[in-house]
């Protein structure tokens, strides 16, 4: 008897607990997979939004600082680039650059960052700000950035760049 009654109560344990469940799991069940899979590449988007972000700012960073390393791991070897002044840049001319600029940076920031991402190639342009010295003397200035990326590897790379000088900006 002790058996039957201790077997009656744990059911009705169990019972009560998928019950005290059942108003969550139930809205769970009701989704349909459609669902799920959009709710799940809006949280891919909005990760892969987060990571470009991030990347757009070190890449600024990585420019105040002359830091060349940061290019080689972000930018894909195939990297082809437009600056400013019209010279197309591979991966590792860019590395150049970056290692003999004669500009000393005081500060270099990204803003006005717009991504457009579609599955594993994004659109990002920007608004770069520079200032700092050339030659003693004091710059300021501005670009209009664009940079694609491929996202391969489950890592973004930069593989294009083009940069335009704003005309209010001095050389």
């Amino acid at each position: 008897m002790k058996r039957l009654v201790c077997f009656i109560a744990a059911c009705l344990g169990l019972a009560l607990v998928i019950s005290g469940l059942s108003g969550s799991d139930a809205l769970l069940a009701q989704k349909t997979y459609q669902q799920i899979q959009e709710e799940r590449e809006a949280l891919r988007a909005e990760l892969h939004t987060e990571e470009l972000y991030n990347l757009e700012r070190e890449n600024a960073r990585a420019i105040q600082l002359g830091n060349s390393t940061f290019v080689n791991a972000a930018y894909s070897d195939d990297y082809t680039g437009v600056t400013w002044y019209g010279e197309v840049l591979t991966k590792q001319a860019l590395i150049r650059q970056i290692q003999t600029s004669p500009v000393h940076y005081i500060q270099v920031t990204e803003s006005n960052i717009n991504i457009k991402a579609y599955q594993n190639v994004a659109a990002v342009s920007s608004l770069r700000s520079e200032r700092g010295t050339l030659d003693g003397k004091p710059i300021a200035r501005q670009f209009r950035v664009l940079r694609v990326y491929v996202n391969a590897n489950r890592a973004w790379h930069v593989v294009a760049q083009q940069e335009t000088q704003l005309p209010s900006s001095s050389r």
